[in-house]
């Protein structure tokens, strides 16, 4: 398709010199969240070499209980997942011993998936650590962080009446019987491989303190890893050589069970290389569409269409909306969304943020509602069931994206840029 569009380019009279610039600048802009990326990986795989993953799985587990099993399911996978910053890896992993452990408790198997995967988005949503967190708030412009505050406007209304819901529809499974064996299991198989404690937090503790007073985001969470490197080998009595290989290609331990070794046998930098290379060639297209000017055609009608913040909100939605359900993958989705919507919010001289949150309001939380996407079959073959089964039942993943729509109608949150302020190119 590149070359196709190269050619289309010689056609409309552009010089490869001025198309190969416009990608490469294109590109640049991507370069900072794909170092995010990779440091990413090798902090997952240092926290879990140092205990702590682990620990957070541990006492997760052991705050389960059969009268609050849905909201506690909901809550456990929202920390799992705002602490290690995947959805996926969570749904593979706690995720995926919540589903065992709702089977064994003979409970709706579409309500346990349906908090799995709110929780599970809500952390890929919210973590700055999170791949899309940090691609939405590089696309804009904005710092994570002050991307990550903005966000809690939809999210912790969602995540509450989410976590009602589950507390009401968990109550009619009050009577079930807990699978205690399966969580004493992969309990016990924690406490037998890792040191537990307070320790092993101390990792991520100090990677949230550096990353909520404003600390760039690179150092902090590279600082992060190694420090979950020095407590791997001061604490859990790993050799320096080892935890270093671990950071680079990734935990690969066997901890004699296998549930356990899919929750634990990942990261690593080398684990970030083909989601990484995939979101700067989609950087790298997306210069070519604008450098020949395809992308200009195609947002000027927008641009004409579109007057309000509600407009540009749905616009947002419905471009993001339309990659994913075409098959693409997020990070595409991504950057040809914020390359056609930036122009529509800078018009209407809305704040980045604005755009950012709308992206991650539709784009990383609505994504699973399409039952042909990537991330509705990835859920579906995790748990071996069909899409229609838990889409009904992701209440944060429908409640987000019409939150989204509310501010934009209402106006609420939408900031601008005040009369004679200059709007950053």
């Amino acid at each position: 398709v590149p070359l196709l569009v190269i050619g289309v380019s010689y056609y409309l009279g552009h010089s490869y010199k001025d198309i190969e610039k416009s990608a490469i600048d294109t590109i640049r802009a991507g370069v900072q969240p794909a170092i995010i990326l990779l440091v990413v990986g090798g902090m997952t795989s240092a926290w879990i070499a140092s205990g702590t993953v682990p620990t957070l799985i541990y006492y997760g587990l052991d705050i389960i209980n059969p009268k609050m099993f849905l909201p506690l399911v909901l809550i456990l996978c929202s920390v799992t997942s705002l602490f290690t910053g995947t959805s996926w890896g969570t749904i593979s992993t706690v995720g995926l011993a919540m589903v065992a452990i709702g089977m064994g408790m003979n409970m709706n198997i579409g309500l346990v998936i349906g908090a799995v995967v709110s929780g599970a988005f809500f952390g890929d949503k919210m973590s700055p650590i999170s791949d899309t967190t940090v691609m939405s708030s590089g696309l804009a412009g904005v710092p994570v962080m002050k991307h990550v505050k903005h966000m809690l406007y939809t999210v912790v209304p969602g995540f509450i009446i989410t976590f009602v819901l589950f507390v009401i529809l968990g109550i009619k499974n009050a009577n079930a019987t807990m699978d205690y064996e399966t969580v004493r299991t992969i309990m016990d198989s924690m406490a037998s491989n890792f040191k537990l404690g307070l320790v092993p937090l101390i990792p991520m503790v100090i990677l949230f303190y550096l990353l909520f007073t404003g600390k760039p985001s690179i150092p902090s969470i590279l600082g992060a890893g190694l420090i979950g490197c020095a407590v791997a080998v001061a604490y859990q009595g790993m050799g320096l050589g080892d935890v270093l290989n671990i950071m680079y290609k990734g935990y690969a331990g066997d901890a004699g069970n296998d549930m356990v070794n899919t929750i634990l046998n990942r990261g690593g930098f080398v684990s970030m290389r083909d989601f990484t290379n995939v979101m700067l060639g989609s950087f790298g297209f997306v210069g070519i569409l604008k450098g020949c000017g395809i992308l200009d055609a195609c947002i000027k009608p927008l641009c004409e269409r579109v007057k309000t913040p509600f407009g540009a909100v749905a616009a947002c939605g419905v471009v993001e909306l339309a990659c994913l359900a075409t098959g693409s993958t997020q990070s595409f989705a991504n950057v040809t969304t914020g390359a056609l919507v930036t122009p529509i919010f800078k018009n209407l001289r809305l704040k980045p943020e604005c755009m950012s949150r709308a992206m991650e309001d539709f784009g990383t939380q609505g994504a699973v509602l399409i039952p042909w996407g990537i991330n509705a079959l990835y859920v579906a073959g995790m748990y071996n069931v069909d899409p229609g089964v838990f889409i009904p039942f992701c209440f944060l993943n429908i409640a987000v994206p019409i939150i989204s729509l509310i501010y934009g109608a209402t106006g609420f949150t939408m900031f601008k840029y005040a009369d004679g302020e200059e709007i950053p190119e």
